[in-house]
């Protein structure tokens, strides 16, 4: 067994790389974008000379390695003994055209990057300095991303790291001794023991370091845009399969409690269930799935509208009580992960940042206000100008916090409620079932502009001669009608239009 001793590493400077060419990158014009829109994301890319200059091999060589930044929650790295190191290795087997066939992409990120600061964030399953010498953490970790990428188990993992043929060289970029690898257990062990927010610290270091140098945009990239523009986000929510089988449907965090606390959902609702009196439900239902125990069944309907069954179920499209029998819908079994996702108009992509990891029947809105209260304490210098979301997110606890704490626009689509037929309930409320805000007299407003100071939307009464929501007797010509503005602020309507019409 070589051992090698680690050094402390001390707490970097944050970077500020002001210099880096990534920086400079400009956005097509606005006739451009529309232009192209018919075209692929790389073909829109090859179309910008600039963006071609930017990240040719030639002019991206000279700045590896790209570096990462250290959150600053996480801990310092003690020296220590290993029985592998990790340490950057320049690209040097990439000096003609044939070496770079057969490399998939992470074999060109391993060469791009220095994972070095890592190692402290990985490293703190080591409760202490006593024990035999472990693995170098950053060793192990980009193993398991390696095995990720390439869905392999960990028997395959193993294998292929004894492969004569990539083996080598695998081990060679992530520091191990190809006569000292680790087993199979070792790995399954180092990742059982790694937090899961220990992971979202090498999310924040990686995200962090591209935000320096300018490949991550942290202002709006959309052209036209005021420099001090915040960037423009997108909600999404990704159904993600346990990795148990599902025994039952109505699996909860009771079917885990002791036997005689256990009240059994199953039967509840009238199923067979489990009585959890044998010697199999000794330590849990016998149906319930140990690996997976915050897993959860869902009917997802993939619509974020109401039905005329289920108009007041939660909008978001997860519910349990769904008809099996919809033609939309379908089963799953397991969480439901929220990211927010940055739009990069420059490359035409969006730069995904991991939100709440939840049980799958858990409704998507009720993760985005934890998930962006998150996401201003991981990233406190981050402005955001926009948040993009669909009718999922029209509720108004979340459209009051984007407008008021965000002081972003709210370019997200109308959710529609049981209430949008009762011409009274929207007169109450201030806004009809298009989400248009009407004014007390009942007659809709129409856009007029929007006040980025106040971050308000102007409106004012149409002159059209539209009928108001509710016809009042008298004459038809309203003071509304005489041009009166009104201001479409928080909660005047579940979706304002906040971005400026056409």
């Amino acid at each position: 067994m070589k051992l090698t001793l680690i050094p402390t590493m001390e707490r970097p400077a944050p970077l500020t790389l002001p210099d880096s060419p990534f920086h400079a990158l400009p956005t097509l014009s606005r006739s451009e974008l529309a232009d192209t829109r018919d075209l692929t994301a790389a073909d829109r890319r090859q179309l910008a000379q600039a963006f071609v200059q930017t990240f040719v091999w030639e002019a991206v060589r000279p700045l590896l390695p790209l570096r990462l930044e250290l959150p600053p929650t996480a801990p310092i790295w003690r020296a220590r003994d290993c029985r592998s190191h990790y340490v950057w290795l320049p690209p040097d087997d990439l000096l003609s055209p044939e070496a770079w066939l057969g490399l998939d992409n992470f074999d060109l990120v391993v060469r791009l990057f220095d994972f070095s600061p890592w190692r402290p964030i990985l490293g703190q399953r080591f409760s202490s300095n006593l024990g035999p010498p472990p693995f170098d953490p950053v060793s192990l970790g980009l193993a398991w991303l390696m095995a990720r990428w390439r869905k392999w188990d960990w028997p395959t993992l193993f294998t292929e790291l004894h492969s004569p043929e990539r083996g080598r060289g695998d081990c060679l970029r992530l520091g191990l001794d190809p006569e000292d690898i680790p087993a199979e257990s070792t790995f399954r062990c180092a990742l059982d023991k790694t937090r899961p927010e220990w992971l979202l610290l090498c999310e924040d270091s990686l995200l962090l370091g591209l935000m320096a140098y300018g490949i991550v945009p942290t202002t709006s990239t959309f052209p036209g845009d005021s420099p001090q523009q915040g960037v423009s986000i997108a909600t999404d929510s990704q159904l993600v399969a346990a990795r148990s089988h599902m025994l039952c449907r109505f699996q909860n965090s009771r079917c885990f409690l002791p036997p005689g606390q256990r009240r059994c959902a199953a039967r509840e609702e009238g199923k067979e269930g489990c009585a959890c009196d044998t010697e199999a439900c000794a330590v849990h239902c016998r149906l319930a799935t140990a690996r997976d125990p915050e897993a959860a069944f869902v009917y997802y309907t993939g619509s974020n509208q109401p039905t005329a069954s289920s108009a007041s179920a939660p909008t978001g499209a997860s519910t349990e009580t769904a008809s099996a029998t919809s033609p939309r819908g379908k089963p799953h079994f397991g969480y439901k992960s929220k990211s927010f996702n940055i739009i990069d108009d420059r490359l035409f992509t969006y730069w995904p940042i991991s939100g709440p990891f939840v049980p799958a029947n858990r409704n998507d809105h009720l993760q985005t206000l934890p998930g962006f209260q998150a996401l201003q304490r991981r990233f406190p210098f981050l402005k955001i100008g926009e948040v993009i979301g669909d009718a999922g997110e029209g509720f108004d606890d979340i459209l009051g916090f984007v407008h008021t704490d965000l002081h972003a626009l709210r370019s997200i689509e109308v959710r529609h409620h049981e209430q949008d037929d009762d011409p009274l309930a929207c007169l109450k409320r201030g806004y009809d079932a298009l989400g248009n805000p009407l004014c007390a007299f009942g007659y809709r407003l129409a856009f007029n502009g929007h006040d980025y100071e106040r971050g308000d939307t102007i409106c004012k009464a149409n002159r059209m001669g539209v009928p108001p929501v509710l016809p009042a007797p008298g004459p038809t010509e309203h003071p509304c009608h005489q041009g009166i503005v009104y201001d479409g602020g928080p909660g005047s309507r579940r979706r304002p239009h906040d971005l400026p019409l056409p």
